[in-house]
């Protein structure tokens, strides 16, 4: 009587897997299911982080509105600030409308490109003009800001109504 390698005799058990076969696929699965986890949690990362902007720009937009004055957002690479573009009052704005967004994206290059289609680039200096402007109307100046990231660039589009866009282009 002849046996087969795995102990069984029995033609029914003949077309089983092996246990080697069966752990090649669970490793398989996952290392699969590992890479799906870790790009779902890059995308939702920067889709909290276009999300916190959009609240600053929604914040500055009712500040704007509910004071009646000129708001002026300052951006350099790594810090921003508003203040009141009004004579009198040039003060800055408390700062309960920042966010980590910016601070967290030090080390990047970023650019703003204005409406008329010119681009700076926003360096560790202050800039002396503010990049968007929010009028009492509930409207401001617009602009696209566009951050490199290692691997990816992330941009935020600010329309004149005080919607945002978020765009991530892969290169």
């Amino acid at each position: 009587m002849l046996m087969l390698e795995i102990g069984c005799n029995n033609k029914r058990y003949r077309s089983g897997f092996t246990l080697i076969e069966i752990l090649v696929v669970l490793i398989i699965i996952g290392i699969t299911s590992t890479l799906i986890t870790l790009n779902f949690s890059t995308f939702d990362l920067i889709e909290k982080k276009a999300n916190s902007f959009q609240k600053t720009v929604s914040y500055l937009t009712e500040e704007s509105i509910i004071t009646g004055k000129i708001i002026g957002l300052y951006l350099s690479s790594d810090n921003q600030f508003a203040k009141y573009l009004t004579e009198e009052n040039q003060n800055e704005i408390d700062s309960s409308y920042k966010n980590t967004f910016w601070s967290d994206t030090t080390s990047l290059r970023k650019t703003f490109k204005f409406v008329d289609g010119s681009i700076i680039e926003l360096d560790n200096q202050m800039l002396d003009t503010p990049v968007i402007i929010f009028y009492p109307s509930g409207e401001n100046s617009g602009g696209q800001i566009d951050i490199y990231g290692p691997q990816y660039i992330q941009r935020i589009i600010i329309f004149s109504n005080g919607k945002t866009k978020d765009e991530i282009i892969s290169y």
